[in-house]
C-alpha cells in the first residue's frame, strides 16, 4: 500500500493533477493514529477457517449493517473465544444456532464470546452475528473508519456516490466482527447488497448477481484461498467496468480477467482516463509471473476510489487506487506505485507478514519489485532512477533499523519498511548473485505461500538456498540501524608503485559496522578496471600495485551498496611558495586525542582551526604570531562525535604582529583527520 497523507493535500493534488516529485502517499508518515496500532489477540485458542459476511449498504448514508458467520476450528479446549470489533452494535449473537452471551471491551476493540459447553481441541463452531456500525460514540480520527461513504458532490469532484472499505493494519474490526490479525488467514464469502444501479466489488471470483425484489442487487463474491482481514475489501458505487486479461505465462491458453471499476468519466476521459492508466497492467503481470512464478490469484483489477486518504491498498485481487493515479497529466509516473500494488498480489497477499514487526516483507518486497519492474521493461539506466529517487538519507526514519518500526517510536508505515527495505533487497541480490536471489524469492514463495511468514523465516530462506550464513548481512541491515557512511583518501607511492586507498566507516558509533564487498572502479587512459573489496572494519588500508597512478576512481560504481559518500576537499594551496609544511595528524584515526604538528620556515602570524564536515569551525587551536621553527599542537576532541574533521593552517606575512585581515599574501593548507571513539 501506498502513503497517507493529508486530506487537503489529497485534494490538491488531484484537482491540479501535477506529479508530485515525492511518492503519492501510500500508507505514509503523517498522520498518527490515536487509537489501537497492535492486537493483543495474538494468543488465541481457536483458528478462522472462514468468513461469510452478508452486508447492506444503503449507499445514501454511511448505514453499514451485516450479518457474519465465522467457521472457528478450536484449537484448545475453551468455554470462549475473543475477537474483534469496535464500533459495531450487535443486534444478535448465535453460537451453532444457540443464543450466546458476550461481553463487549470497546476500550480494546475486542468482545468474548461465551460458548454453551465446552469445546474440544479439534472441534469446529460457527458463530452467527447480525449487526450495524455506529460510530457516533467514538472520536475516531478521519482516517480510520473501516467504511467510508462520500455523497455526489461535483464541487468536490466526487462523481458519486461511493462506499469503500480500507482496513490496514486494524480496521477490518470497524465493519465486521473478525479475528483482526494478520497472523490469522481464512477463506471467505462476501455479500453486498446494494441498489439497483450500483456495482460492488471484492475479493475472489463474483459467484452470482441476485436482482432482488425490493430494488437491491446482491453481489456474490467467493474468495478460496487464504485472505488476512486486512487485505479484505468492499467497492461500492455507480461504477463503469474496464476489463482486461493477462495470458498466463505458464499457459498462454488460459487468460486470467482483470475488472477495473471507476465512474464512467473516468474511462477514457481528458482529465482521468482508465484506459490509459491501466495499460501496461497485463504487461506488468508477465514479467512478475516470470520472475515470482505464476500469479497466484483467480482475478486482478482495481477499484479507483476518490476521496481516498492513501494513494493505493493491495487488497486481494481488487486494488484500491487513488483517482490521482489515473490522471491524464501525470501519465505514467503511476506506473510503479501501480506495479507496487500488483506485486503486493505474491508479497504481502500470496505470503503475508506474521506480524506487522515483520512490514517491510510487504513493503520493501514491492518496492523492490518496482525497481525489477523498471529493469525488466525499459534497463538498468531506468532501474538505477528510480533507485536515486528511492535513496534518501534525509529521511529521518532511515536512521532507525527496519525492522519493527513501531518498538522504536516510529509510526508503521514510513520510508524506512518501503525505500530502505528495497534497498536492502537490492544488496542481497549483488551479494548472492541473480541466480540464487530469485531461487531464494521462490523458495521462500513456495515454502510459505498462502500463509504468513517472519524475518527469520525469509532469513533461513536465504541460509538455506544459499548454504551460507547470512545472519550478519540481516542483523546489519534489518535489525541494525541507518547506513554505512564512508570517508576516504588516496596517495600514490611512486617508488613501490602502491595505490593506497584509506577507507573510513564514519556512521554513528549507535550504527553497525558495516560488513560489505564493495567495488572500487579505477580509471586509467587507456583501460578502467573494477576490483572488489570486503571492507569491514571501521578504518581499513587497502593497497593495490599499479605502474602508474589511476587518473580517478569510483567507489560502488554499479550502485550495489547503500551507502552515502562524504564529500572530501582538495588540498588548498596558493599559488606561491609557502612558508610552512603541514604533517598529518598522529594518530589517524584517533580516540579522542591526537597531535598535529608543522614546520614554520619564516617568522608569521599563524591560524590552526579544526572544522566538522559541514565546514563549520568547531576549534581555533591556534591563533597568535609564532617565530619560525617546528611545532606540535594537541587536538583534545573528548567532546566531539565519531566522525570526519578537517584541520586547516593558514599563516599570514611574516612581520605581522595583530590578528590580520586575510588576504591574496596569505599561505594555507588542509588535512582531513578520522575521530572515532
Amino acid at each position: 500500500m501506498i502513503n497517507k497523507n493529508l486530506l487537503s493535500i489529497v485534494i490538491i493534488i488531484v484537482l491540479s493533477t501535477n506529479v508530485m516529485s515525492q511518492d503519492f502517499f501510500e500508507k505514509g508518515q503523517y498522520i498518527q493514529p490515536n487509537f489501537l496500532d497492535k492486537n493483543y489477540l495474538v494468543d488465541k485458542n481457536f483458528d478462522v477457517l472462514h468468513y461469510k459476511l452478508d452486508a447492506f449498504l444503503a449507499m445514501e448514508d454511511s448505514s453499514f449493517s451485516g450479518d457474519m458467520n465465522i467457521k472457528v476450528l478450536i484449537t484448545q479446549q475453551s468455554d470462549s473465544i475473543t475477537l474483534n470489533a469496535l464500533g459495531l452494535v450487535f443486534t444478535s449473537l448465535k453460537v451453532n444456532d444457540i443464543d450466546a452471551n458476550y461481553n463487549m471491551y470497546s476500550s480494546q476493540e475486542k468482545f468474548t464470546v461465551f460458548l454453551p459447553r465446552t469445546y474440544n481441541a479439534s472441534e469446529t463452531l460457527d458463530v452467527k452475528i447480525s449487526y450495524y456500525r455506529d460510530l457516533t460514540t467514538l472520536n475516531l480520527p478521519y482516517n480510520k473508519k473501516g467504511y467510508y461513504w462520500f455523497r455526489k458532490n461535483l464541487d468536490s469532484k466526487i462523481e458519486e456516490n461511493i462506499g469503500y472499505t480500507m482496513s490496514e493494519p486494524y480496521d477490518a474490526r470497524l465493519w465486521m466482527p473478525c479475528f483482526d490479525d494478520p497472523s490469522d488467514k481464512a477463506t471467505c464469502e462476501i455479500n453486498v447488497t446494494v441498489p439497483d444501479g450500483y456495482q460492488a466489488g471484492s475479493n475472489g471470483l463474483l459467484i452470482d448477481v441476485i436482482q432482488n425484489p425490493n430494488n437491491t442487487l446482491t453481489y456474490k463474491w467467493r474468495e478460496d484461498l487464504p485472505i488476512a482481514t486486512y487485505l479484505m475489501v468492499i467497492s461500492a458505487s455507480r461504477y463503469s467496468i474496464y476489463k482486461q486479461y493477462y495470458k498466463r505465462v505458464s499457459n498462454p491458453s488460459d487468460s486470467i480477467e482483470i475488472v477495473n471499476y471507476m465512474w464512467q468519466v473516468d474511462s477514457a476521459g481528458s482529465t482521468w482516463n482508465a484506459v490509459q492508466a491501466f495499460t501496461r497492467v497485463p504487461y506488468m503481470m508477465e514479467i512478475f509471473s516470470t520472475i515470482f512464478g505464476e500469479y497466484p490469484f483467480v482475478k486482478y483489477g482495481h477499484a479507483v476510489a476518490y476521496p481516498f486518504y492513501y494513494g493505493g491498498m493491495e487488497h486481494q485481487t481488487l486494488t484500491t487506487i487513488h483517482r490521482g493515479w489515473i490522471s491524464v497529466n501525470a501519465y505514467p509516473f503511476y506506473d510503479d506505485y501501480i506495479a507496487h500494488e500488483l506485486a503486493h498480489q505474491w508479497w504481502g497477499n500470496l505470503v503475508t507478514c506474521r506480524t506487522f514487526k515483520d512490514i517491510w516483507l510487504n513493503e520493501g518486497f514491492a518496492t523492490y519489485s518496482e525497481i525489477l519492474w523498471r529493469e525488466m521493461a525499459f534497463g538498468i539506466q531506468s532501474r538505477d532512477e528510480l533507485l536515486n529517487r528511492y535513496t534518501r538519507f534525509s529521511d529521518q526514519s532511515w536512521q532507525y533499523a527496519i525492522y519493527d518500526p513501531e518498538s522504536q517510536g516510529l509510526y508503521l508505515f514510513t520510508s524506512n519498511v518501503y525505500q530502505k527495505a528495497g534497498w536492502v533487497l537490492h544488496m542481497l541480490r549483488n551479494l548472492v548473485g541473480d541466480s540464487l536471489f530469485f531461487d531464494i524469492l521462490m523458495n521462500y514463495r513456495n515454502l510459505h505461500a498462502y500463509g504468513t511468514a517472519t524475518t527469520e523465516d525469509f532469513i533461513n530462506v536465504v541460509n538455506s538456498t544459499t548454504q551460507k550464513d547470512y545472519n550478519w548481512f540481516f542483523n546489519q541491515w534489518i535489525y541494525g540501524r541507518g547506513w554505512l557512511k564512508l570517508a576516504y583518501e588516496t596517495s600514490y607511492d611512486e617508488n613501490l608503485k602502491d595505490f593506497i586507498i584509506s577507507i573510513a566507516q564514519v556512521q554513528d558509533n549507535s550504527w553497525p559496522t558495516y560488513k560489505m564487498p564493495i567495488d572500487i572502479k579505477f580509471y586509467f587512459t587507456n583501460k578502467d578496471t573494477i576490483i572488489t573489496i570486503w571492507d569491514s572494519l571501521r578504518v581499513q588500508n587497502f593497497v593495490f600495485n599499479f605502474q602508474n597512478r589511476p587518473d580517478s576512481i569510483k567507489i560502488d560504481p554499479d550502485k550495489k551498496v547503500l551507502k552515502q559518500i562524504i564529500s572530501q576537499p582538495v588540498l588548498v594551496e596558493n599559488n606561491h611558495i609557502q612558508n610552512f609544511y603541514l604533517y598529518q595528524n598522529y594518530p589517524n584515526p584517533f580516540n579522542s586525542t591526537t597531535e598535529i604538528r608543522f614546520d614554520l620556515l619564516s617568522n608569521s602570524y599563524v591560524k590552526l582551526i579544526v572544522y566538522n564536515l559541514l565546514g563549520s569551525e568547531v576549534q581555533t587551536l591556534l591563533d597568535e604570531y609564532k617565530p619560525a621553527g617546528f611545532y606540535s599542537i594537541k587536538f583534545n576532541a573528548e567532546k566531539f562525535s565519531t566522525g570526519v574533521y578537517y584541520y586547516r593552517l593558514l599563516t599570514f606575512p611574516k612581520d605581522t604582529k595583530k590578528l590580520p585581515i586575510q588576504s591574496k599574501d596569505n599561505s594555507a593548507q588542509i588535512r582531513k583527520m578520522i575521530l572515532i571513539k
